[in-house]
């Protein structure tokens, strides 16, 4: 494929477009205080303010990152990003670590059993375990890091973050488009069903998906704007029982998925491919759409000898109206309490979230954003930017308040047994069934 000249992202301008630069505006409060819940009943919920306000203890030493290791964001990207710390602090070592279970939080949550917690967590992670970390100082560095009162426990921030990544994103085969006659990207589920049908009849596979944690995610990408669009206190509701999953968007995602299963517009062989297949098969042509977050730009960007040109619209709303964004924070950061070098660790977290090679740097890394940065572009970048303006707000996903601990892994479990067999109704009853029992977790 033919690279187009490269576009500054300028993220956080009043305007888009204007002289070849693409701005993107930040999430508003809606994020947080549409789903904020109180959720005290995490005991030792982290009021501590001392090596976080000071930042005191022994300047050198071994810092263990637990990080979140992807195809992208490589141990080697890790140790790139840290080395310039390294250097001016004579004495520090940074050890980056990949996670020994099935992910980040897993992961963690085994080593602070055995006693062999990390210093620090670079992850999205579930606000259970923020009893177990510090609380950020209440300074003008840590408020101003995007979304940073996102998933706030008792009133406390406990994880802060380089940028922002969008997530509603429906990346497509434009040369696949053009053969099933498919002249403009679907608005509505309708129409994205019915694209689907035209993609297998063209002869490529109607969505790309895979198994490990994609399918869940997938579908909360395309699910939460519904979910969450009108009503961002969903959550809060679900556990005061107002409200149902059977009585919600997801129904609807659900039967939907169902029905592109059976007709094969999604394979049911899916679940047997890892999440770096998928996007290497998407990649290869194989494939009309893959729902996937910003961060698959850096994928598309280091392609070689792509056959196709890849664009990207918002994921489809059930009326064809324009979604709000499914959006988090981007490469973030946590402190374990348990640390030994609290002091030091914070010092390394505050430079990966302020120096600005560094954020510049992290953004790129996976086509993210934040307000007052900019960094070279190519075409598609410019274009997650131009969704990410035109959104009419964002959402949050299946992370934060409100959110009940293992519903991530839940929903997972709950959208791969449609492969198996199991109706929508029946899986939307378990999602309603497992959320009873877990409420207040």
């Amino acid at each position: 494929m033919r690279r187009s000249r490269p576009i500054s992202i300028a993220v956080g301008a009043p305007s888009a477009g204007r002289g070849g630069r693409v701005s993107s505006r930040t999430a508003k409060a809606s994020l947080a205080a549409g789903l904020a819940l109180s959720v005290c009943a995490l005991a030792g919920c982290s009021s501590s303010s001392g090596p976080a306000a000071g930042g005191g203890g022994a300047r050198t030493g071994n810092i263990r990152v637990l990080a979140n290791i992807t195809p992208v964001l490589t141990k080697a990207y890790y140790q790139g990003l840290v080395a310039p710390f390294v250097k001016s602090h004579p004495g520090v070592t940074v050890t980056i670590e990949s996670p020994s279970g099935t992910n980040v939080q897993s992961t963690l949550q085994q080593e602070l059993v055995s006693g062999s917690a990390p210093d620090i967590v670079a992850s999205t992670l579930d606000p259970v375990v923020a009893q177990q970390m510090i609380a950020f100082p209440d300074s003008s560095w840590v408020t101003s890091t995007p979304l940073s009162d996102s998933n706030k426990v008792d009133g406390k921030i406990w994880q802060v973050a380089t940028g922002q990544q969008n997530q509603s994103l429906v990346y497509y085969n434009q040369t696949a488009f053009q053969k099933a006659g498919i002249t403009t990207p679907p608005k509505s589920l309708a129409e994205f069903t019915a694209d689907l049908a035209k993609l297998k009849g063209a002869g490529y596979v109607g969505l790309q998906t895979a198994g490990e944690w994609v399918t869940g995610a997938q579908f909360s990408m395309m699910a939460n704007p519904g979910l969450l669009g009108d009503d961002p206190g969903w959550y809060a509701e679900r556990n005061k029982k107002k409200v149902t999953f059977e009585q919600s968007a997801y129904n609807t995602y659900l039967k939907a998925y169902e029905g592109w299963i059976k007709t094969g517009a999604v394979p049911k062989n899916s679940l047997g491919e890892k999440y770096q297949t998928s996007i290497d098969t998407f990649l290869a042509g194989k494939s009309g759409m893959f729902v996937m977050g910003s961060w698959l730009n850096a994928s598309v960007n280091s392609a070689k000898n792509l056959s196709f040109k890849v664009g990207v619209f918002p994921t489809p709303t059930a009326d064809g109206s324009t979604p709000k964004q499914m959006s988090g924070q981007a490469q973030p950061y946590s402190i374990l309490k348990s640390s030994k070098h609290q002091g030091l660790a914070l010092d390394l977290v505050k430079y990966l979230v302020t120096d600005k090679s560094a954020v510049t740097a992290s953004l790129k890394s996976e086509g993210n954003f934040r307000a007052g940065y900019s960094y070279p572009g190519t075409e598609l970048d410019a274009a997650v930017g131009k969704i990410v303006d035109t959104a009419p707000g964002t959402v949050n996903g299946t992370a934060g308040p409100g959110v009940n601990a293992g519903f991530g892994n839940e929903l997972n479990t709950v959208v791969q047994s449609l492969y198996t067999g199991e109706s929508a109704d029946k899986a939307v009853a378990k999602l309603d069934s497992w959320w009873n029992a877990n409420a207040g977790q």
